[in-house]
């Protein structure tokens, strides 16, 4: 298993979508993070689907 490495501004990135190209295979990937009780919840989703 390959992971991807996201960074996460805790001040600017919570709440909002971004599209990053994957680490590995360079497709595009939405990005989603959420704080749920003082923890990150990220969400990653194929651009496309």
């Amino acid at each position: 298993m390959t992971i991807n490495d996201i960074e996460v501004d805790e001040i600017n990135d919570i709440g909002q979508s971004q599209v990053v190209d994957c680490q590995i295979c360079c497709q595009p990937i939405l990005v989603t993070i959420y704080d749920r009780h003082g923890e990150f919840e990220i969400m990653a989703e194929m651009e496309n689907e």
